[in-house]
């Protein structure tokens, strides 16, 4: 049930910064133009040279092993001050390739303008398709850092939720996992409100405290419903199909 299901109130907090990426080969923020004074990239390069009581120029800065990006993350609502998740880097210039670079220490808040509640720095990962070893296909302008956020703040955590969400609404999942937790703790239980929700009913008498008792509702197995899915890879063709698909008479072309 807790790889179906979320608790109520599982919210996660939308984590977002502005911050650079250094240590790049070339393939940084272009700055067009006979003066570079005014892009982002160099003002953002010269107030961070600034915390550190050193002053350059800007007119006498040509960036392009840094490039500015866009830092956003989903953090569990229940983290903890000192627990890490995993962030997502986008450039917001024309870096073209943010391959090899290193994050810069980045606030996240949930808002601009609020105070900061995690910070964000590690080495940049960005995909590669494994088809082509051309430059082309190596390049990418996003990437994430692993474990590369960090909550700063200890925040409160509300109180977890007796009511249950499907991650997939559907109805005959919210019925077989209602059956199956009365099956396990008694009639009357678990009731399916609607496709989307399963509410239940823990006793007050119970020896169990609450959280014990949702955590044992999420280690019940629940038999779901196959969907009839078939995927067809475009590159190789490969056809993959569930159990509860039946192809009919068709018509394929090339």
């Amino acid at each position: 049930i807790g790889d179906l299901t979320l608790h109520a109130g599982d919210v996660p907090r939308r984590l977002l910064g502005y911050g650079i990426v250094v240590g790049l080969d070339g393939s940084g923020d272009r700055s067009f133009g006979r003066s570079t004074a005014g892009t982002p990239t160099v003002r953002s390069v010269v107030n961070l040279l600034r915390r550190f009581q050193i002053e350059v120029p800007a007119e006498q800065m040509r960036m392009r092993d840094v490039a500015a990006v866009l830092v956003t993350a989903e953090a569990s609502p229940y983290l903890r001050a000192g627990g890490r998740f995993e962030v997502q880097v986008s450039a917001i210039g024309d870096a073209t390739s943010l391959r090899g670079g290193v994050l810069w220490m980045t606030p996240l808040v949930t808002d601009p303008g609020q105070p900061p509640l995690a910070t964000a720095q590690g080495t940049v990962l960005v995909s590669d398709d494994g088809e082509s070893r051309t430059l082309s296909t190596r390049q990418g302008n996003s990437g994430r850092i692993p474990q590369g956020g960090v909550l700063e703040v200890e925040l409160p955590a509300e109180a977890m939720s007796t009511r249950l969400l499907l991650r997939r609404p559907d109805l005959a999942t919210a019925s077989r996992i209602a059956d199956a937790v009365n099956a396990v703790f008694g009639a009357n239980t678990a009731k399916a409100e609607d496709p989307g929700a399963v509410s239940l009913t823990f006793a007050a008498d119970s020896t169990r405290g609450v959280n014990a008792f949702l955590a044992a509702v999420d280690t019940v197995e629940v038999t779901t419903r196959e969907q009839a899915l078939i995927i067809i890879g475009g590159r190789d063709g490969t056809v993959v199909a569930g159990g509860g698909a039946t192809v009919g008479p068709a018509s394929v072309s090339h």
